[in-house]
């Protein structure tokens, strides 16, 4: 009969030791799992928010062109064009209807139109330029609490993996030390002994 104790005690301890590198293994799975879904939604925001960001670059470049003296884009801009457009082209038609279209009363008129107009439309022009670099930056502010969350879940993730294998190391160890002890003991009595 000991020898069934000891049997006995051996066989319950290979279980004990599986049931626990199963859990483990499961625990470490549901980790990985959480991981790479954690990769994956950090890549799509990443993903979807690319617009934004090139668009603020783009307008920070803008910026940085304007700082320097090269204000060459404003001049190419759509709305000052259609402006100027429009504008010149209505004092053109009033000058005409009144015989003066190329009278100096008509061209002091579009050089002072056109100057207002530049100085208006450059401003315009300027705040909706830093209205698209303010967009990337927000957007790099919202990619970086993005990263550093992301970062941190991850972080927990490989952490819990980490302990879920040392419990099932632990586990697996305390199995088998709990079956040798038990058939000893189980041995040790059927002989009339016992290990304490």
């Amino acid at each position: 009969t000991g020898g069934a104790a000891l049997a006995g005690g051996l066989i319950s301890g290979a279980m004990g030791a599986s049931a626990s590198r199963s859990a483990a293994r499961a625990q470490q799975q549901a980790s990985d799992a959480a991981t790479a879904e954690e990769r994956r939604q950090y890549d799509q925001s990443r993903t979807d928010m690319m617009p934004w960001l090139e668009s603020g670059r783009s307008g920070l470049n803008d910026l940085n062109r304007l700082a320097s003296g090269d204000s060459s884009q404003f001049f190419t801009d759509p709305g000052y064009n259609f402006a100027r457009t429009e504008g010149q082209r209505g004092i053109e038609r009033s000058a005409a209807a009144r015989g003066g279209a190329t009278g100096g009363n008509a061209l002091r008129a579009l050089a002072q139109f056109n100057q207002g107009l530049a100085s208006q439309q450059y401003g315009d022009y300027y705040n909706r330029t830093a209205a698209r670099a303010g967009v990337g930056q927000t957007t790099a502010n919202n990619l970086a609490t993005l990263g550093q969350n992301t970062a941190n879940n991850i972080g927990k993730n490989l952490m819990a993996a980490g302990d879920a294998r040392a419990s099932g190391i632990m586990g697996g160890a305390n199995s088998w030390g709990n079956a040798l002890n038990s058939g000893l003991n189980s041995w040790a009595l059927s002989r009339g002994g016992y290990f304490g």
